[in-house]
């Protein structure tokens, strides 16, 4: 991993992004998850309930914290995936403000128009009992979720502590 003299380098750049991402992600769900008379347990419950269905609130504490560890995976795939896309269109990280709300609206399409109704297609291949929900909204929270605990941490991440695109197609 190549640093250069700023303390710039890929790893710092994604590290960053993840963690930030994660953190500010989960900590809205959080706050949605007790306003709505729910807990964060029965939250991260749903998360890992991609995987194992309405059996993951029978569960506990065990399938709260594979909820938080899939979360935590999600961030880092939209960490990486924003810088290796930033990389191919520079002005995403040249100007991480524009670029923060685009990647916080592609991510929110991602995860709520591909990988969930595509989750929701391949459970009843593995489940017996695999419920069908309706596909969740994607206004107004979660749109502003995601442009501000999403997209803009990233791409503020990738501007911090990353080489510059340019800089960096030149390194590779």
């Amino acid at each position: 991993m190549n640093e250069d003299a700023g303390g710039r380098s890929r790893g710092r750049a994604i590290f960053w992004g993840w963690i930030l991402c994660g953190v500010l992600d989960i900590t809205s769900a959080v706050i949605i998850s007790i306003r709505a008379n729910s807990s964060p347990v029965r939250m991260l419950q749903g998360i890992a309930g991609a995987v194992l269905g309405p059996k993951t609130f029978d569960y506990g504490f065990a399938t709260a914290a594979m909820g938080l560890v899939m979360h935590f995976c999600v961030a880092l795939a939209a960490a990486v995936l924003f810088y290796w896309v930033s990389r191919r269109i520079p002005l995403l990280a040249e100007q991480p403000v524009l670029g923060g709300i685009v990647w916080g609206i592609v991510w929110l399409f991602v995860m709520y128009r591909g990988v969930i109704p595509l989750m929701r297609e391949l459970r009843p291949l593995y489940l017996a009992n695999a419920p069908k929900r309706p596909l969740p909204d994607v206004w107004p929270v979660p749109f502003f979720v995601h442009i501000v605990c999403v997209g803009l941490p990233i791409a503020l991440s990738a501007w911090r502590f990353g080489p510059r695109p340019r800089e960096d197609k030149l390194a590779a």
